[in-house]
């Protein structure tokens, strides 16, 4: 009697291979972040030798656009730019960047620096569910 109880144990507490992996595939794909593909525009006030967004470099001639990959939970939007030329005393440079989210209404940010820009612009756009 005493190796049946034993035996219902054993079998109660093992744990199953077969049914453990496709739970942790679709835990891991549940955490990997959704992105939303938002088109920009970038507009600098002078030329520039470098132009990162969001970490991505960009070529610095105008026209500069392109998708950004935004993620919903944490958006926001990373701005590097160096200028060609040093600014002049009390110059102040900019870049205006619009983004067209879909089902969003157009975001003008203007970046203003007296130097090169390293700037974040947190987005309003509604947290993911």
């Amino acid at each position: 009697m005493l190796a049946l109880t034993g035996l219902g144990l054993v079998r109660l507490t093992s744990v199953k291979n077969s049914g453990s992996l496709p739970e942790q595939s679709a835990a891991a794909d549940q955490a990997k972040p959704a992105t939303q593909a938002v088109p920009f525009r970038l507009l600098l006030s002078a030329p520039a030798t470098e132009i990162e967004v969001n970490a991505v470099r960009l070529a610095a001639d105008p026209p500069i656009s392109g998708i950004l990959e935004i993620d919903p939970k944490n958006p926001r939007v990373a701005l590097v730019v160096h200028w060609q030329n040093p600014t002049l005393v009390g110059e102040h440079r900019f870049a205006k960047l619009t983004l067209e989210a879909p089902g969003q209404e157009t975001l003008t940010h203007v970046f203003d620096a007296a130097g090169d820009i390293d700037d974040f612009i947190e987005l309003p756009f509604p947290a993911a569910e």
